[in-house]
Order: C-alpha cells, then structure tokens, then sequence
C-alpha cells in the first residue's frame, strides 16, 4: 500500500497503476474529498492522455519485466 497523501485533505490515497502500450499509468484516488487524476512516470496526465495510450501498440521490451 502507497504511503502518499491527498495533496488536497492530506488523507491516504489508493494508487493503481495499469500497464498500457505506451508504458505504467498510474490512478491516484482519495476516497475522504473523492479527488482522482492520473500519473504517468510521476508527472500528472489527463484521462483523455490515458485513453489515448491505451491505443498504442505495444513495444517488445514492455511486454517483459525483468
């Protein structure tokens, strides 16, 4: 479990991260003020951003984790 906070209320937030074509995605979500965004290598990214990744092909070298 993540040990991050809610930058907004400062309470626990659930991270989940996906593996997409283009690489990890990961949805930050507090459930005390219902904030949720998307991350993507640490830099925060849009839903549509997201969306738009899950349509990339996928590379060789993401498909296996060493």
């Amino acid at each position: 479990m993540s040990s991050s906070k809610c930058p907004g209320c400062d309470a626990p937030l659930v991270q989940i991260t996906i593996n997409v074509g283009a690489g990890e995605r990961t949805l930050c979500s507090c459930a005390k003020c219902d904030r949720r965004w998307w991350q993507v290598d640490g830099r925060s990214t849009t839903l549509d951003g997201v969306i738009h990744d899950l349509g990339k092909p996928e590379t060789p070298r993401s498909r296996f984790r060493r």
